[in-house]
């Protein structure tokens, strides 16, 4: 028996130890009906149930209701309507939570809460995954906002930083694609330096940054056509030279960090050329051509 079958066992008793003596209750229709399968007319006797004066501030009727609206969530297809539906769900087990003062029902809440939660972080991980930037912000938001109201003082810096390297690398493939659109640069920079500034010490985000703005500086240069007059050229030549210039701090920061990672090597020798610091340049060439491949870690 899996523990959320216990625990739904567990609620379903204790609901229907509390409703026996008031089978009239609309409370015991709404229990009928969800033990039924029925969770189209559970979710509207609960509705009911909660706007009656009898059961606003019940957090039985409550509990009921974010475990139906649970469970109507997890049997639609994934989208906008679902989500209002989760978000409903949590609006009733938090409610549940705050009205149930002795703690009766609070692990069983907590337990379905939880999991819708978790829900929104992964739902945002996979809109990621699907390049849609717009609706990963949204659920990542939804989930620290839930977090963070059932317990203001939970921990969310890891899951911040982990989805905050993950929209920057999304806003870089973007970026990539349509170098013309600069927003896309701007927010892969912005994604990028908010993870430092919730962990100066990432290295992902070091060396994700300092690649951007070479590469950003390297396609300015790269769109330099014959025919461009020398000062539009010295002005393209520039901005680039400010690119690299961005990118620098980083990429030592990433090396300083992990000596042994011939990618910095490489990323260092790039930045200083592009600079015109030949010395530099030469320095971390021979610096990656003494490490054997073996030893980069």
């Amino acid at each position: 028996m899996t523990m959320v079958l216990r625990s739904l066992i567990s609620l379903v008793l204790v609901l229907v130890a509390t409703l026996l003596p008031a089978q009239s209750d609309v409370l015991a229709e709404v229990l009928r009906k969800y033990q039924g399968g029925d969770l189209a007319g559970a979710r509207e006797a609960v509705d009911r149930a909660v706007r009656s004066e009898m059961h606003a501030e019940n957090p039985e009727a409550w509990l009921l209701r974010g475990f139906i609206y649970k469970d109507v969530y997890k049997g639609m297809p994934v989208g906008p309507e679902a989500d209002n539906v989760r978000q409903e769900a949590l609006e009733s087990l938090y409610t549940c939570m705050a009205f149930d003062q002795p703690g009766t029902y609070r692990d069983n809440a907590l337990q379905a809460y939880d999991f819708l939660v978790r829900s929104c972080f992964n739902e945002a991980a996979r809109a990621l995954s699907a390049m849609d930037t717009d609706r990963a912000r949204k659920l990542f938001a939804d989930y620290k906002a839930a977090q963070l109201r059932s317990d203001p003082n939970a921990n969310t810096r890891d899951k911040e930083i982990e989805f905050g390297n993950a929209l920057g690398t999304v806003y870089t493939k973007q970026f990539n694609a349509f170098r013309t659109d600069t927003v896309l640069f701007d927010q892969a920079v912005a994604a990028y330096v908010r993870v430092l500034e919730l962990d100066a010490n990432n290295y992902g985000a070091n060396y994700n940054l300092a690649t951007l703005h070479y590469n950003r500086g390297v396609y300015n240069i790269q769109r330099i056509s014959a025919d461009v007059d020398i000062p539009t050229m010295a002005m393209i030549q520039e901005a680039s030279k400010e690119y690299f210039q961005k990118a620098l701090p980083y990429m030592l920061k990433a090396h300083e960090m992990n000596p042994s990672r011939r990618e910095t090597l490489l990323g260092l020798e790039g930045i200083y050329y592009s600079l015109q610091d030949q010395m530099n340049a030469d320095k971390f060439r021979q610096l990656f051509e003494l490490m054997p491949p073996s030893e980069e870690r």
